[in-house]
Formats: structure tokens, C-alpha cells, sequence
């Protein structure tokens, strides 16, 4: 992959591109060596190689127009609009209106600096402001007359804050606020911005003045007549090496050092000389705005640009800045906020010279040539010297490239989607289409066994090559339908990998087919793949991975670990690994760990996988067709996706780090904010307490996912996946702790997150000292109680026979009611599975004698175990008991009969009910649980407590038995789950 990557940065670099010309598949020479400003790890990477991430007004932003952003060391970043300031978080914006500072609330905010004590300084148009602890304070204004607009700010070493504004520089310090205006030496009171280098002094950017230094207490001006370009000077930025760069209006680019000047304009690179902005990111790179050319780099003393023509979202940059991760975010004039992130993986596309970004196929020759198929803009050829492009003109059948494969001669065959095959061969190009034998013009894998036999698999089954045309097999048992790989494996069986036929193994002229029913996952198989040991990997289109060892068949799927189940491509890379891709990014997986879990030995594997998170063009690979992966000599490997070819060195994996740390965001209690703190008090009775919580990553912000734990309530961890926010609609009185931790890979979580201590008050009722009283009082009661009867025991003597008889009395009625209790279950209240049995049985023999329909409803609360695990027992009994009142609810006839049936199963028994008429009561019944909006954090249904249901009625008669009847019912039921849950079948 290393020419590859290379040759992305030179295509960057040179702009080159040979499309079009026809080129013979000579071997080429690679460079054994290529220039370090080419390797992926330079400076200079092609800024194609970047993603671009935006945001406007619908994502949040009060305005389009971005003037001024801050990253500050919580991990927020601020963005200063011509509407307003926002918090950007990387996931969500937060605005701030009148009630919480009202000068601000709608204010264009032109300037934002956090200053060493952390305060976050924001310029606007009626002077500055701080914000602090969830706090805004007015600091000072800009003059009190004329243009009060602060412009941007700079702390000095002394920590003075020194402020450029429209009507003159501004310092303080300590609360005391000085002017400096023309009067004092400056040559205008229009400043832009300003900067300290690193000997203290003091660079002011001027709108009409140039450039100004302020050092012991006087200003020293730069401008035309001093050797400085253009006194429109619109961004300063201080060197680590001394000395400072300036952006100008017109005048390009400016670097003073020790007295020095030295201006770098258009003929030195730059698209433009009207510049806006300027800031370095952590390698020491320049980033430049401009004002109609876009976002500049400079490397060195080499630029680079990206404007709208490279997918930026505004060509008219306002501000630019780069935060602690690497980002570069630019601000616009009208079209929001973007942001530019190096993508974790190298991607060669139309961006870098390719003829077509939806790569189908791609084959690394054996001379280091790199061949990419695409749909639509022929063959691309790629090699260190640069990518040539052929098509119909160099005599391909098809600017449709479907598939690839090098013959043992050295010559490359061509399948296409229109056109049929091709053969090319030291510039000589043969065609094999429905004429020459195809079955079908889409040919979608070429195979070459190790007989040299060429084998073609199409949309309309399989076909060998037979001298100078190809033979179409109507074998019984061939593929008639559409083949999407093809692999020979070491014992010398042919497989084709087929789209709904199975999979088929060819062995001494016969066919045997293997199909679903024989074990596969899918009867769609997209890649086959045979491991060192001998083991067929077979992978399937969304149900994951078969293993077939010996004949032995195993199975892998999303729920045993894998990241995802369509496996479009497997590759093995030299650690071990197997690379598969798939129709949301690729992953990897361990082939010991999928050996470990076929044979038994592991529980669940671990995979991790690569998506939208890590800055793919693309999350779609290509697949059904072969070979939609390779590996070059180096070890890389190459994957085809729709928006380019996808570059990965399995050595240098992105690192996600550190997980970040969690802040708490907000605390609200029945949707009144409360203001954070380490202790939140909550008044008694049922209250709604809300916690919103951030990762403090920008670059990861859609990657992080979030668990927490609510000591006091349940003892372990509970994945809360990508929400940010955690809600207790009723918590019993006592004292918790709630934890939250944050990750990116779910492996590596944050440690020592913030502890929110929450005490609910009890009730008066529910305090000890109130049942010590009652204790007390209850004892009181009792002494005396035995004392009246002490002294009336004599009296009552000769009443003792009529006592004794009305005991025995009480005592049978006693006896009928816990009789009556023996048929009702305790914690419902409706009828135990020993009522429901006698009543089934005698209006079973009724129904039989009357000819009636019978209709029986049984329904189980989805995913209750795991309800109980998250919540505990206590609150599944109150679950139970909620979801009973709904059963009862709906026994409305005098013949029905609601009854938990056992643990989370209820039944309802309906004598004379249709089956239309027993369905809709179970709807009724699903919807009405549903209704209950009971939460349920742990479903994989629904956020709320669901119910799945299974109808059956019949008609008893001979042959039939109630075993069987309630055996319809439960197999509806189990059909229900099998389908989604929170469903009726019949």
C-alpha cells in the first residue's frame, strides 16, 4: 500500500492525471524507496485526505455567519455568530438567551479568548463580557462614544487582558480598564486583533494602520512606507520561533521577525492575497483563511488550498481556529460552521485523480500494479508513476468494471456488468461475450484454478473457458442463477459462492449443493475464504460468518460478537486477523477467537469495528463480486467502497486513546434546572430528576458512548449507548450515588468520572423516629388492651361457650375465604394458574357441548429478566402488577377469566370469541401495556415495558385436547418474539 498512499500526496501535489490514455499491462518498476513529503505520515498531506464535517442553522447554530471560535480546556467549543455565541459540545449546540445575559442574547459576538484563569472572554458589539461557572458578567465597553465592537483579545504575561476593538485598544487589569487611542500613538482606532510573541511584546492588526507593536509604552507602526504590504491587517498570530505572522486584506501574508519582513503573495502560492484568518495546529502547520479562495495551508513554505470545489461549504472565510485534537475549524461568512479532521484511513478517489469513486473490484498484480474496476469510468491502472484510465476506447466491452483476476501468463481478465469479459494481454485486448459463450453479459468473478482453468460466474450461472470460447454448465446442480465468488481450496474442490442458491461445491464433474438448510446462515453467500489450516470461511449477506472445517459447519453472528454481519470481503492479514467489510464500514476480528468460539472454547468473540466515525467518504464496500479486497506486498490492504478505494495499514491502527472524561451538563428536577453540584437534595415524594452528561471530545464526539451506575438503586453498569442524558421518573427516599463513565472502542472506559450524590427526603411517615412513635404506641395499645381483658376474663367466663361457638364459626368462614385465596394470585390479584386450569377445562366441556368457539389470549412481557436485572425485583413486582390491572381491565364479560399464568405470563380466556374478535382484544391489550409508558433502560424492543401475544380459538371436538389448544397459544406467542416482540399472532 505504500506506493498507493504515496501516490495520493504526489497526484495532491502535481495535479496530474492521464485518464483517458490507453496503457499495456507491462511490469512496472516500483521505487523501492519514495520521498518522505509522500508518506501518509508528512506534514503535507493531500488536503482531499481530510473530512469535512458542517453545521448550520437546522444543526443548531444561531447563525451562518461564524465570526469568532474558542476551544476551551473543558472540551467545549465556542462559536461566536453574528446571531449569537453557542457551545458546541460535537454533539449538540447550546444558545443562551435574554434571561441569561441580555446582551448577548442576540448580539453578533466578534471575538472569544479563554484567558489563564479560565475565564472565557467574549467580544461583541456593545464592548466584553466573561463567562464563568455557568455565568456571564459585563466587563467593560469599548469607548463611550462612537463604534464600541470588541474585536478579539490576548493575555499579557502580567495576566493583563488587552482587548482590539473599533474605537481603540483596551487593557485590563485587576478591574482597572485603560484607552489607548490615536492620541496615544496609535495610527487608527480600527483594530482587528491582536497577539504577544515571545519576548512580551505586544502585535496589534490594524484596519488602515498596518501592522503595531506595542512594547515600553510605545506603539511602533508597520506599514507601506516600512517595507508591510497593505494596512488592512486582519488576523496576528505569535511564532514559538520568535517574531509573528499576519494576514492582510490584500497584501497576502506576512512574517516579521527580528525587524525582518517577508510577504508571501500569489506568486509565491497562495490562491489570493486577501486573507482573514491565520492559526497553527499542533504539528506547527499554518492554516490560513481567505476571503473567495477557501482554507489555506502552508508546509514549510509550500500551500496547499481547499475551497467549495473540494467540498468546503464556503469559499468567504470570517474565522479560523484549531483546537487540543487536531481539528481545524473554520468559520464562514454565510454558510456555518466546518470543520477539517484527518481521516484515520487513506482513500484513493475522483478527489485524487481516479476516474469513477465507486470502486467495485480491485486486483494488486503481481508486478505491483494496482487495477481498480469501476461502475461507470472504465479500468484504472495505478501505479507509482501516476493512474491511467481505460475503457471502451482501448477495446474494453464496458466502462462498467464489475471484476478482475490476473491469469498465470501475466494477463489481466476484465469482467464487466454490460459487456461480458475481457482478456488483456501486452496492450491486446480480447472480448467474451454472450457470442463467445457467457451465459449472461454481467460477469461478476473470474477465477483461474490450479489446473489453469478459467472459470467466469454471471447473473445466469457459471461458465469454464474451452479453447477460445467459453462453455456454459447445465450440470444438474450448477448455479442457474447469479455467482458471487469462486475459491478452489487445497483438496482441490471448486466452491461457488451464489446470491440465493447457496453455496455449491464441484468435485469429479458433480455438484453438491450446501443451502440454509444444511446450516448456512444465507443461501447468500457474498465471499469465500480458506485459511492456512484449510477452514472455509463463508460469508453471508447480513446474517454473519460460517465456518467449515472438515464438515463440520459453525456459525458467527452479530450477536456472538461480530461488528457486523454482511461480510462483503474477508482478508487475513499477516498478525492473524481476518479484515471483513460490509455495507457500514469494516472490522476486525481475531480468526483464534473465531476458531475458540466454533469449537466451544469462547463464549463470545471481539471484534472492532471501522465506520462513520472514522472519517470513511463511504461506509459502503463493494460486494457480490470478486475480488472486492486485496493485499499488497507490504501487508495493506485495499478496499473498494462507492467512494473511492479505502487504504489500511493493519500495523498503524488510529488510535482512539484515552477515553475521554465526562462532564455533568445539566440537573433537572421535574424540568426545573438546578444548579450543579457535587450534592443534590430531592423533596419527597415521586420527582422527575434528569442528568445530562458530555464526553469532553469534539473529535470523537459521535463515537463516545456512555454507561452509568445509580449506586443506592442497582449495583451494576447500565449501557446507556450514545444517549447523553439519564432520567429517574421516581425515586424511593434515601441517598445515591450516580456514576457515569464514558468510552470510545466500549473497551476502555473513563476512570474517576464525576459523583453525583442524591438524597431523596422521606415523607414524615417514612422517617425512623415517626416508627419508633408508632412502635411505641402500638406496644401502649397492646398492655392495655391486655390488661381489659384480664379484668373482664372473669365476667365473660359464663359467655365462654357462646364465645367458643362463634370462634368456631369465624373460623369456617376463615377456612372458605383462604380457600377462596387459593385460586387468586397474591401479588396480581387475578386468578392463579390452578383457577385458570379448572376454569379452562369445564368451559372447554362447555364449548363442546354448545358447538362455541373458545378463544384464548397468552402474552409474556418482553425482555422482563433483563428488567429486573437493571431496575430489581421490587420494581418488576410493580411492573407485574401494572401490566395484571391492564388484564384485568379487559375480562369485561361474565365468562372471562384473566390469570398470571407464571412468572411474566398472563392469559385471558374468552368463551364464545370469535378469532377477528380475540385479535383486536389482544391489541388492545398490547397497546394498553404500551400506553403504560412503563421505562424499561434495558429493552432491545422499545424504551417502555412491551408485551408480546399469542391468540388461538377453536371449536373443541373430538381429537382435540386443551394441552393442544394452549400449545396454538403458545406458539403464536413465541412466533410474536421470534418477529420483533410487541406484536399479536394468531
Amino acid at each position: 500500500m505504500r506506493f498507493l498512499l504515496a501516490w495520493i500526496y504526489m497526484v495532491a501535489l502535481l495535479g496530474a492525471g492521464l485518464a483517458g490514455a490507453a496503457v499495456a499491462a507491462q511490469p512496472a518498476v516500483v521505487p523501492a524507496t519514495l520521498p518522505a513529503v509522500l508518506m501518509p505520515s508528512a506534514p503535507e498531506k493531500a488536503l482531499s485526505q481530510f473530512r469535512l464535517d458542517g453545521w448550520q442553522i437546522e444543526q443548531g447554530l444561531p447563525q451562518n455567519a461564524v465570526s469568532a471560535l474558542a476551544h476551551t480546556s473543558d472540551g467545549y467549543l465556542w462559536v461566536g455568530t453574528l446571531g449569537g455565541l453557542a457551545r458546541f459540545d460535537g454533539a449538540r449546540f447550546t444558545t443562551f438567551d435574554a434571561s441569561e445575559f441580555a446582551d448577548l442574547a442576540s448580539q453578533p459576538v466578534l471575538g472569544l479568548m479563554q484567558d489563564a484563569q479560565k475565564n472565557l472572554w467574549i467580544g461583541h458589539n456593545k464592548g466584553a463580557a466573561i463567562y464563568r461557572d455557568g455565568k456571564f458578567k459585563p466587563m467593560f465597553s469599548a469607548g463611550q462614544l462612537g463604534d464600541q465592537r470588541v474585536w478579539a483579545f490576548a493575555q499579557a504575561p502580567d495576566g493583563a487582558v488587552w482587548a482590539a476593538t473599533s474605537n481603540g485598544l483596551v487593557r485590563w487589569a485587576k478591574g482597572v480598564t485603560r484607552y489607548y487611542r490615536e492620541a496615544d500613538g496609535l495610527p487608527t482606532d480600527r483594530l482587528r486583533a491582536l497577539a504577544f510573541d515571545r519576548d512580551g511584546v505586544l502585535w496589534i492588526a490594524s484596519s488602515g494602520g498596518g501592522l503595531v507593536s506595542f512594547s515600553g509604552g510605545r506603539f511602533t507602526v508597520l506599514n507601506p512606507a516600512s517595507g508591510f504590504p497593505h494596512l488592512q491587517v486582519r488576523s496576528v498570530l505569535a511564532d514559538p520561533a520568535g517574531g509573528v505572522w499576519a494576514a492582510t486584506a490584500g497584501g497576502g501574508l506576512v512574517r516579521v521577525k527580528d525587524g525582518k519582513i517577508k510577504v508571501y503573495t500569489v506568486a509565491d502560492g497562495l490562491p489570493t492575497d486577501q486573507l482573514t484568518g491565520i492559526t497553527r495546529d499542533q504539528h506547527g502547520t499554518l492554516w490560513i483563511g481567505t476571503w473567495g479562495s477557501g482554507v489555506v495551508r502552508m508546509v514549510g513554505e509550500h500551500f496547499s488550498a481547499i475551497a467549495s470545489g473540494g467540498g468546503l461549504a464556503g469559499d468567504h472565510i470570517w474565522s479560523i481556529h484549531t483546537d487540543h485534537e487536531g481539528s481545524v475549524w473554520v468559520g464562514t461568512w454565510v454558510s456555518g460552521l466546518v470543520r477539517l479532521r484527518d481521516r484515520a484511513f487513506g482513500v484513493l478517489g475522483v478527489p485524487e485523480g481516479l476516474s469513477h469513486d465507486n470502486v467495485r473490484s480491485v486486483l494488486h498484480g503481481r508486478n505491483g500494479v494496482t487495477w481498480l474496476a469501476t461502475a461507470g469510468g472504465g479500468l484504472n491502472r495505478v501505479d507509482a508513476a501516476g493512474i491511467t484510465v481505460l475503457g471502451k476506447k482501448d477495446g474494453l466491452p464496458s466502462e462498467e468494471i464489475s471484476s478482475l483476476m490476473e491469469d498465470r501468463d501475466g494477463a489481466l481478465w476484465i469482467g464487466s456488468y454490460t459487456g461480458g469479459a475481457a482478456r488483456l494481454l501486452q496492450g491486446k485486448v480480447t472480448v467474451y461475450g454472450t457470442a463467445q459463450g457467457m451465459p449472461s453479459s454481467e460477469v461478476r468473478v473470474l477465477y483461474q484454478d490450479r489446473q489453469g482453468v478459467v472459470w467466469a460466474g454471471t447473473q445466469s450461472g457459471i461458465a469454464r473457458l474451452d479453447g477460445k470460447v467459453f462453455a456454459p454448465l447445465r450440470t444438474p446442480g450448477a448455479p442457474s442463477g447469479g455467482v458471487s465468488s469462486i475459491l478452489q481450496d487445497k483438496d482441490g474442490n471448486l466452491w461457488f459462492g451464489t446470491t440465493g442458491e447457496g453455496l455449491a461445491r464441484y468435485r469429479d464433474g458433480v455438484f453438491k449443493t450446501l443451502t440454509a438448510a444444511d446450516g448456512l446462515l444465507s443461501n447468500w453467500i457474498m465471499s469465500l475464504y480458506e485459511d492456512k489450516a484449510g477452514t472455509l470461511w463463508i460469508g453471508s449477506n447480513g446474517d454473519g460468518l460460517n465456518r467449515m472445517r472438515g464438515q463440520q459447519l459453525s456459525s458467527i453472528r452479530p450477536a456472538d460478537g461480530l461488528w457486523d454481519g454482511t461480510c462483503l470481503s474477508i482478508l487475513e492479514d499477516g498478525q492473524g486477523y481476518f479484515w471483513i467489510s460490509g455495507n457500514r464500514g469494516f472490522h476486525r476480528v481475531a480468526r483464534s477467537e473465531l476458531d475458540a468460539f466454533a469449537e466451544g472454547r469462547l463464549a463470545r468473540v471481539s471484534s472492532a469495528g471501522f465506520g462513520p466515525g472514522d472519517s470513511l467518504r463511504s461506509t459502503t464496500f463493494a460486494g457480490g463480486l470478486q475480488p472486492t479486497s486485496a493485499m499488497d506486498g507490504a501487508g495493506n490492504l485495499l478496499l473498494p467502497s462507492a467512494k473511492g478505494l479505502v487504504l489500511v495499514d493493519p500495523r498503524h491502527l488510529p488510535e482512539s486513546g484515552q477515553p475521554p472524561a465526562v462532564r455533568l451538563e445539566r440537573v433537572t428536577v421535574n424540568g426545573a434546572v438546578q444548579p450543579l453540584a457535587a450534592q443534590l437534595a430531592l423533596p419527597p415524594g415521586p420527582v422527575t430528576l434528569a442528568i445530562q452528561y458530555r464526553a469532553e471530545t469534539l473529535l470523537n464526539a459521535e463515537r463516545a458512548r456512555f454507561r452509568y451506575q445509580m449506586e443506592g438503586l442497582a449495583p451494576r453498569w447500565i449501557d446507556a449507548g450514545e444517549n447523553r442524558e439519564v432520567s429517574f421518573p421516581a425515586l424511593a427516599h434515601g441517598s445515591y450515588r450516580l456514576r457515569v463513565a464514558a468510552s470510545i472502542d466500549g473497551k476502555s472506559w473513563s476512570e474517576g468520572g464525576p459523583v453525583l450524590a442524591i438524597t431523596v427526603q422521606p415523607f414524615f411517615y417514612e422517617t425512623f423516629w415517626f416508627a419508633g412513635l408508632m412502635l411505641s404506641a402500638l406496644a401502649a395499645g397492646v398492655y392495655l388492651l391486655f390488661r381489659l381483658r384480664v379484668r373482664h376474663l372473669r365476667i365473660r367466663h359464663a359467655e365462654m361457650q357462646r364465645l367458643v361457638a362463634e370462634k368456631t364459626e369465624a373460623l369456617k368462614q376463615a377456612n372458605e375465604h383462604l380457600s377462596r385465596l387459593s385460586f387468586v394470585d397474591a401479588l396480581t390479584g387475578l386468578a392463579n394458574r390452578r383457577r385458570f386450569d379448572e376454569v379452562l377445562n369445564d368451559e372447554w366441556n362447555r364449548a363442546g357441548r354448545n358447538n362455541a368457539p373458545l378463544a384464548l389470549v397468552i402474552a409474556d412481557i418482553d425482555s422482563f429478566k433483563s428488567y429486573n436485572d437493571a431496575l430489581g425485583h421490587q420494581e418488576g413486582d410493580r411492573c407485574l402488577a401494572a401490566v395484571a390491572a391492564v388484564f384485568a381491565s379487559q375480562a369485561r364479560r361474565a365468562g372471562d377469566l384473566a390469570a398470571r399464568y407464571g412468572g411474566e405470563e398472563f392469559v385471558l380466556l374468552m368463551p364464545g370469541m370469535a378469532q377477528a374478535a380475540a385479535l383486536a382484544v389482544a391489541e388492545e391489550l398490547r397497546a394498553a401495556c404500551e400506553a403504560l409508558a412503563i421505562s424499561h433502560p434495558a429493552s432491545p424492543v422499545s424504551p417502555v415495558v412491551t408485551l408480546s401475544l399469542g391468540v388461538t380459538v377453536c371449536v373443541p371436538a373430538e381429537g382435540k385436547s386443551i394441552n393442544g389448544f394452549i400449545l396454538e397459544a403458545d406458539t403464536a406467542l413465541y412466533r410474536a418474539k421470534n418477529e420483533g416482540r410487541n406484536r399479536v399472532c394468531a
